[in-house]
């Protein structure tokens, strides 16, 4: 009988050891999902520190553009008269009037030589 009384509390120790070794590996898996999980962890600093992250953005986007700045050409500013700058823009406003005549007037044609055929 002796013998039978060890082997129950044998077990009940590898129960009660099992059960500790679970929550552990639960605690550890936890641990392991809140160090991994990095969108949380970014928003979270973000949250605590957000003019920190501001400055910071804004020096690195200042220092990229004048790392990455190109040199632009040097264009000459014509100086126009009055009525060259109206005869300009009168041609600017002019073009798709006078593009959209320009179809009709293709599309009409074709379709005329379309018909005598």
């Amino acid at each position: 009988m002796d013998r039978k009384f060890s082997k129950d509390q044998e077990i009940q120790r590898l129960i009660q050891f099992s059960a500790s070794a679970r929550s552990c590996l639960g605690n550890e898996a936890i641990s392991l999902k809140k160090r991994m999980d990095v969108p949380a962890r970014l928003r979270g600093v973000l949250l605590k520190n957000p003019t920190g992250w501001l400055l910071g953005s804004l020096g690195s986007g200042i220092i990229a553009s004048l790392l990455f700045r190109r040199k632009a050409p040097s264009i000459e500013k014509k100086n126009r008269r009055l009525s060259q700058t109206i005869m300009g823009l009168t041609l600017t406003a002019v073009r798709p009037l006078a593009k959209a005549w320009l179809t009709d007037q293709v599309k009409g044609f074709l379709a005329r030589q379309r018909m005598s055929r």
